[in-house]
């Protein structure tokens, strides 16, 4: 489920508790009140119809035991039916109106009078008990109202009693009116429909709301989670267009210095990367501390090349040109190293220095620097063919390699330092392609390299052949590149050591 659904339902979840809830409130206190209120006016009904008892009719109406023929009963009478008629209103409807009276040495009423009301119900008879289901206090001394409706089989009612006292302050009897509670459930009624309605409106106000904030708010995490893939899918120049006054605005921002951080760190890399070898580069960014000035011994195939006769061309050409013509053959010739898994270490002038084996492992490091040897030449002359018919004059490559310990690391200072190999190995590689040179060759590999690869090459054995600048002689081998005849079975051995190491 998405966020956005998640968060309407939240929002529609949270209306519809905290709707319910203040309706329950609402709506309990509410009939509370209109209970409170109906009582009160039950209270000051039964204290105004005190007043239209006469307490003389009282008296000859109990010391006749009832009698329905004499005048006090029909004065009595006359002045319930009063009562009962002028109080039968739309906001209170008097049902009954009687007159009881305690039977001596007991908590229970009888009737006095009882005062038919036009329905279904009789008339109680001097004398019957008056029902003990209903809830009255044992001694009434003053106005009172029952504190609950209460049911019978002739509907709801809601009961008041107040005293009638003769000239002497004694208790005659009591006056009861019972009021029909049908118009207090009309009101209650009234109320939880106005309630429902209420309850109705807030939820599609809520549903309204929750839409919009929803939308709002996922809409602003959908820019950023949208940014974010975009970063994620490289595309570092993407930034979050967001423009808000809330956290989702901090988090725009700082999603956008990331971005742009990012963007800046693979402009730096991308540049740095055209002066060191791409894997120098990704050692560099992997590490989690300052970088030392610090190296390891190993066993590694240095390669040199140099252009013959550069210097004489850069003498003859426009600077402009020169370049062009050294950016044109370095492309050539970087691509034939690393598709051999060569590590470009530099550039020197016209000429390259290169290492197979290092940093990364290579069993078959010689092979493959003859390979590239053999592959650097062969792309030179097809380059050099094109660079004829342009009218430019051809060029001519030499090679030299040695393999050995070296010892493979930074040098350099804290404030500039570079990835190399130095050692014996190292010189004596730029000895040999000193030597193309000397003795006209495009090729020429030390013993230990001719040891490796002499089952896959056609050499020439040039005995010993005097290194300058360093004691003694070394014995050499040269290649010419034309000649060689199984590449193509070379080639297979190159891409089946390549698949065993992925």
């Amino acid at each position: 489920m998405k966020f956005r659904t998640k968060l309407f339902y939240s929002f529609i979840a949270l209306g519809l508790m905290s709707t319910l809830l203040a309706l329950f409130i609402i709506y309990g206190e509410a009939s509370r009140l209109i209970f409170e209120e109906i009582r009160a006016k039950i209270l000051s009904l039964v204290v105004n119809s005190e007043q239209l008892v006469n307490p003389e009719m009282v008296k000859k109406y109990i010391a006749s035991n009832g009698d329905p023929n004499t005048t006090a009963s029909h004065s009595l009478r006359n002045d319930l039916l009063e009562i009962r008629d002028i109080n039968r209103r739309s906001d209170i409807y008097v049902e009954y109106v009687y007159l009881i009276k305690k039977f001596p040495d007991s908590d229970h009423y009888y009737f006095l009078m009882d005062i038919e009301s036009g329905g279904k119900k009789l008339p109680s008879h001097y004398g019957d008990a008056y029902p003990s289901r209903i809830e009255i206090p044992p001694k009434i001394s003053e106005p009172y109202v029952t504190t609950h409706i209460y049911s019978d089989e002739w509907g709801s009612w809601l009961s008041g009693y107040t005293p009638i006292y003769d000239d002497k302050g004694q208790q005659l009897c009591i006056l009861g009116i019972d009021i029909r509670t049908k118009e207090i459930f009309i009101e209650l009624e009234r109320l939880l429909l106005y309630g429902l309605i209420a309850f109705v409106i807030s939820i599609i106000v809520a549903v309204v709301f929750a839409y919009f904030l929803s939308k709002l708010v996922s809409s602003s995490l959908g820019i950023l989670c949208d940014t974010v893939k975009n970063i994620g899918k490289g595309d570092f120049s993407c930034r979050s267009p967001l423009m808000t006054r809330d956290e989702f605005n901090e988090l725009s921002i700082a999603i956008n210095q990331m971005a742009k951080g990012l963007e800046e760190r693979e402009r730096l890399k991308i540049g740095f990367a055209r002066y060191v070898s791409q894997y120098a580069l990704e050692e560099i960014l992997k590490l989690d501390k300052p970088i030392t000035l610090q190296g390891e011994r190993k066993k590694v195939t240095v390669l040199f090349t140099d252009l013959r006769d550069f210097t004489l061309l850069a003498e003859e050409l426009p600077p402009e040109e020169v370049l062009n013509l050294l950016n044109e053959y370095y492309e050539e010739m970087i691509e034939v190293i690393f598709n051999y898994g060569g590590t470009l270490d530099k550039f020197i002038g016209d000429g390259m220095m290169v290492e197979f084996g290092a940093p990364l492992e290579d069993k078959l490091q010689e092979l493959h620097a003859v390979l590239a040897a053999v592959h650097m030449q062969l792309h030179l002359d097809k380059l050099s063919d094109k660079w004829e018919r342009e009218g430019r004059r051809r060029f001519v490559m030499g090679i030299g390699i040695h393999t050995g310990l070296a010892v493979l690391g930074n040098i350099g200072s804290e404030r500039r330092m570079e990835y190399t190999a130095i050692g014996d190995t190292v010189n004596v590689a730029s000895r040999l392609e000193r030597a193309t040179k000397k003795i006209d060759r495009r090729i020429i590999v030390s013993k230990s390299v001719y040891e490796k690869v002499k089952d896959h090459f056609t050499f020439e054995d040039l005995k010993e052949v005097e290194i300058p600048g360093r004691k003694g002689i070394i014995q050499a081998y040269s290649l010419d590149p034309y000649a060689q005849k199984d590449l193509h079975r070379l080639e297979m051995i190159h891409d089946q050591h390549t698949l065993t190491e992925e």
